[in-house]
């Protein structure tokens, strides 16, 4: 037997109540929290040009860039730059593009609060978000 569910504006409550539901049936429950072809178009295509920037940089570099890679010039800051990742992942969340717990697909790379030294994105999620990339910017998919 498989069930699909698709959650959308769940209160907090009732989404805590059906994780411990899930999570007691955790043997013959799997979650739907891939990063297909798809639901990766609908991310990149959703971000800003400069948070599109980082995540293809990362992507075409075989899953890492440096932020002085990103920088436009010596002192230009990336302040700000990434805040779109995320904010998209949570509109696509409350907007049931995708699953709730989605794994953002790139992170910060640094020592703490502040400054970053670069962006990563899994080695997993390369491959599929180079394809969306090209497909997206021009190139056959």
């Amino acid at each position: 037997m498989d069930i699909l569910l698709t959650i959308k504006n769940a209160t907090p409550e009732a989404y805590v109540d059906l994780k411990a539901f899930l999570a007691k049936h955790a043997d013959r429950v799997t979650l739907d929290a891939e990063w297909t072809l798809e639901r990766a178009e609908r991310y990149y295509r959703a971000l800003p040009d400069r948070a599109q920037k980082i995540l293809r940089e990362a992507a075409v570099r075989g899953g890492y860039v440096s932020a002085d890679e990103l920088r436009a010039g010596e002192d230009s800051s990336l302040r700000g730059h990434s805040a779109a990742l995320k904010q998209v992942l949570e509109r696509g969340e409350r907007k049931g593009w995708w699953p709730l717990e989605m794994q953002p697909p790139i992170q910060p790379q640094g020592p703490g609060f502040g400054k970053v030294v670069g962006y990563r994105m899994p080695d997993a999620l390369v491959s599929v978000f180079s394809k969306v990339i090209k497909h997206a910017d021009g190139g056959a998919p």
